[in-house]
Parts: C-alpha cells; sequence; structure tokens
C-alpha cells in the first residue's frame, strides 16, 4: 500500500509548477448561493491523453489546475461533494488543434438533503498518462500483469487487481452488485471483471480502492481498457498492460 500511496500523493495534489508558455491554468472558485465559499469540494480534471488531475477547493472556495499547453483536445472539469449539486454540473473544453490559454470557471454549490445526482465513477491514472494506478492486490507490484499469480492467498491464484477511483459511491442501500468493471481489448472483445471489495484508502477518505478478479478469457490480451460503472453509469477508461 505504501507503493500505492506514494504514487497516490502525486495524483492528489496539484504537482505541475507553471513553466512559463509551456502551460495553462484552469482555475476558479466555488460559492453556494449567498456567495460563500464552499472548502473541501473535489474536482476532477479529465484529460483525453494526459489522464486524471484532481484537485479540492481552499478554504476562500478556490481551486487551481495547471495543465501542458497542445497535449490535450478535450478537458473534462467536474465539482463533487456530498449533499452538493452544483452549476453547471460539469464543463468540457475542446480544441481541434490543441487546448491552450489560462481558463477560469467557476461553480455555485446548493446544499441538498438527498444526492439526486451521482457523478460517473472515475479511474485515476498514473500522472500524465491514460495508464491506469494499479497495483496487484496481494503483492502491491505494478503492471503488467499475469491472470494467474502463484504468490496469491486464493485457491484459484488468479490475480486481483486493486484499482483506485474516486465518485464511486453506492448510497445508503446500495451494494457491491451495483458496480461492475469491463476491460476491452485490441479487438473489441469485452471480459467483465468481477468486483470483489470496495472501500476507501487509509488517510484517503475522498479516494476508493476497488479490487477486481481478472478472467480466464483475458489470458491472450496485451493490454485492455477498463472502466467502471455504478449503475450502468460508466466512467472513464483506462490502460492496463498484461503478460502471459
Amino acid at each position: 500500500m505504501l507503493i500505492a500511496l506514494a504514487a497516490l500523493a502525486s495524483v492528489g495534489s496539484q504537482r505541475a509548477a507553471a513553466q512559463g508558455p509551456t502551460t495553462f491554468t484552469i482555475s476558479g472558485t466555488i460559492k453556494d448561493g449567498t456567495g460563500a465559499a464552499i472548502p473541501d469540494v473535489m474536482l476532477v480534471l479529465l484529460s483525453d491523453t494526459r489522464g486524471t488531475q484532481i484537485a479540492f477547493t481552499d478554504q476562500s472556495g478556490n481551486y487551481t489546475f495547471t495543465h501542458p499547453n497542445g497535449v490535450s483536445h478535450n478537458l473534462r472539469l467536474n465539482p463533487s461533494k456530498s449533499g452538493y449539486i452544483f452549476n453547471p454540473l460539469g464543463v468540457i473544453f475542446i480544441s481541434t488543434s490543441g487546448l491552450s490559454g489560462d481558463k477560469t470557471v467557476d461553480f455555485e454549490g446548493i446544499q441538498i438533503p438527498i444526492v439526486v445526482v451521482t457523478p460517473s465513477p472515475v479511474l485515476v491514472t498514473q500522472e500524465n498518462s491514460l495508464r491506469a494506478l494499479a497495483l496487484d492486490s496481494v503483492t502491491k507490484v505494478a503492471e503488467p500483469f499475469g491472470v494467474t499469480n502463484i504468490h496469491n492467498f486464493s485457491t484459484d491464484q488468479r490475480t486481483r487487481l486493486s484499482l483506485f477511483a474516486v465518485n464511486v459511491e453506492l448510497g445508503i442501500n446500495g451494494t457491491l452488485s451495483d458496480l461492475t468493471a469491463l476491460a476491452e481489448n485490441s479487438v473489441g472483445a469485452v471480459f467483465p471483471l468481477t468486483v470483489e471489495f470496495l472501500g476507501s484508502v487509509p488517510n484517503f477518505p475522498w479516494l476508493k480502492q476497488v479490487v477486481v478478479r481478472l478472467p480466464d478469457g483475458i489470458a491472450n490480451s496485451d493490454e485492455v481498457q477498463v472502466n467502471l460503472a455504478v449503475r450502468g453509469l460508466a466512467g472513464n477508461r483506462v490502460l492496463v498492460k498484461l503478460k502471459p
């Protein structure tokens, strides 16, 4: 777990310092209808080429992301906090030539007694990558992963992966069966991944650990795209490297 938390430290903080004209910022403020700042709102920035970044609003409701110029053509920004709905729900930036230039996006948070809008789950990626932040759940070793592993506590010796995600909320009456995981290989074959565990990462209550079991049929795949869905609402796809 120490390996995972070391990697997560770089994901959960604002890790890229400004580099002059090679980067731009996305920043803003989140307040309620009275103009009061809302701290500790989680914002997820999802890039089509650079994976995920995560930030939280400070006590003044401010947040900032730093992103490289021109490398992404699609960026999606979504805020979330338990007990709130936000206006807008999210913002998408699109450019055919590559995104650049500082951007400002403010949100208004509306407190509600029951969460009626559940954002799609987001699998966390390695820094500046579309590759999943994933570990063998027993050995804590990173990819590539074999379908079987003799260093395993289970009788089937099947590999279990620990994936890390945000916005995975099952609700009061939810069960583990509400959470599904799929893997798709390069020729379009789809493999269900059995979800065996969901829990918060110690000291990171906003971050979830999802343990999935790899199926036999995936053994001949070199690389797969994996995504999660909560009651059919699917999230982003991340890459996972496999080995024979």
